[in-house]
């Protein structure tokens, strides 16, 4: 083989070495994107789940509420829970601040070892009429006025 040819094989090793490069940082790009998106859309279908939980737990407390003629203070289980005049728990009969108590909520309905990556954030709104709960960009809001639980625009 004469030097011209090995030199143009060392020259043409290195070009395919630098495609397949190329290639390989490609799927990876595209693999990392991926489950970006999907990690994405899954934390937004936990949290809607999780947040279904939440409203059926409020709702079936509602209905003690309504079968104990309606107390301040519902004892279940040995948990205090206060409610507001409509009969929807609000939170623990402790003095706790609104964001303590919404975090106190969501940990007694749902429960503090709800298995998330990362865990529901919960703050009271921003009007007091209700709680907030969030896992990254999608958050939910738990209204004192009736129960509801939807997601927040």
């Amino acid at each position: 083989m004469s030097r011209q040819s090995q030199q143009d094989e060392h020259w043409l090793g290195g070009y395919r070495r630098l495609a397949a490069v190329i290639l390989l940082l490609i799927i990876v790009a595209t693999l990392a994107r991926s489950y970006l998106v999907h990690r994405e859309e899954a934390l937004a279908v936990s949290l809607t789940l999780l947040g279904e939980q939440f409203a059926e737990r409020a709702q079936r407390l509602h209905g003690l509420w309504l079968e104990q003629r309606r107390p301040a203070v519902l004892h279940v289980e040995g948990v205090a829970w206060q409610f507001d005049a409509r009969g929807w728990p609000l939170g623990s009969g402790d003095p706790l601040t609104p964001s303590e108590h919404c975090r106190w909520l969501w940990d007694r309905l749902i429960g503090a070892t709800a298995s998330t990556q990362p865990p529901v954030q919960a703050l009271a709104s921003q009007d007091g009429t209700g709680c907030e709960f969030g896992l990254e960009p999608n958050w939910l809001i738990y209204h004192f006025s009736d129960g509801r639980v939807l997601e927040k625009p």
